[in-house]
């Protein structure tokens, strides 16, 4: 029967394992060990495992920094002082070796069955192509140019449009260079361009979104159904382009990648909401309206001239003569 060493990292996932044949398997920092661990708090000969009868006997080998026993589902949490004292370890039990956390289990210890692949991730690593990348930075680089003309109320300089476009690009590239870092750390395979290319879809989904908020802003004139809209299309965007980004770069489930792009969402709500409460129920002299510019071909609802809207407060404004005058 072999027995099985885990190596143990952050959060308990398994960093690599060692497989030992044999009925006693030694445990330290020299080389002459079934298992050697490079770690400077580990004895060169720290602890042997025999095995017994429902498990495998725990012997402290006059260790400097001793054993713990993290997890054992027979004997409960431990700790062994010296060489004299000794506890039998069952299957699926955690120790603590110097700042090493070790699982052992048998080589015929059941696994977790398979997960479904996700379908996000079976097509998203299809956008690591340069004939999908292309098409998209052109669409995205149109759409923001159509933005910044639509938005400005000066004389068009192309200069300032230039400048506008590569930072823009620039945090872009940046983003989706963090996320490629991330991968080849987690999982060694940066899918640069698959990151870029999801961060310019998202941001296309949110210009286009935005555009139609803004479109239902102007018909209705109502700035608070725009202050209400436009940062709940952010907030959602940014949600799934997260959980997108987690699902290319990590091995979280699905479940765990929804839980954190959740919560960063909720983050941002939270410091949004504690940065306006600074400003609430100060006096604003600026009326709540739609403040928009659009062209008329995008109006569907009836609506007055300005002529007609202002001549509309005359009778308020005389009104408000005869209450000066009495």
């Amino acid at each position: 029967m072999a027995v099985i060493i885990e190596l143990l990292g952050w959060g308990g996932k398994r960093q690599r394992y060692f497989t030992v044949e044999g009925n006693s398997v030694t445990i330290g920092r020299s080389y002459q060990n079934d298992v050697v661990l490079d770690d400077a708090h580990i004895s060169p000969n720290h602890l042997r495992l025999d095995a017994v009868e429902g498990g495998w006997l725990l012997t402290d080998l006059q260790s400097l920094n001793g054993v713990e026993i993290v997890k054992n589902p027979v004997s409960p949490s431990a700790q062994i002082p010296s060489s004299d004292s000794a506890a039998v370890l069952a299957e699926g039990a955690e120790i603590k070796v110097g700042r090493a956390r070790l699982r052992i289990v048998s080589d015929s210890h059941p696994v977790d069955a398979a997960k479904v692949l996700h379908h996000l991730e079976k097509d998203v690593g299809k956008l690591n192509r340069l004939s999908i990348w292309l098409p998209l930075f052109l669409i995205s680089l149109a759409v923001e140019i159509a933005s910044l003309y639509s938005s400005s109320y000066v004389e068009w300089q192309w200069k300032n449009v230039f400048s506008t476009i590569l930072g823009t690009q620039a945090i872009l590239l940046f983003l989706a260079l963090l996320w490629g870092a991330l991968g080849r750390f987690l999982r060694s395979e940066s899918q640069f361009l698959s990151h870029y290319c999801l961060i310019l879809l998202a941001g296309l989904v949110y210009s286009l979104a935005d555009w139609l908020i803004g479109i239902l802003g102007y018909n209705t004139g109502t700035e608070t159904l725009v202050m209400i809209l436009s940062p709940l299309n952010a907030l959602l965007v940014l949600g799934l382009l997260l959980s997108a980004n987690f699902a290319l770069a990590t091995n979280m489930l699905p479940r765990q990648r929804w839980i954190s792009s959740l919560g960063f969402v909720m983050l941002v709500i939270v410091v949004s909401i504690s940065g306006q409460l600074s400003g609430w129920g100060e006096f604003s002299p600026y009326p709540d309206y739609f403040s928009g510019l659009e062209v008329p071909a995008l109006q569907f609802t009836s609506a007055e001239s300005a002529d007609d809207f202002m001549t509309s407060f005359d009778p308020i404004f005389a009104a408000a003569d005869r209450l000066a005058l009495d």
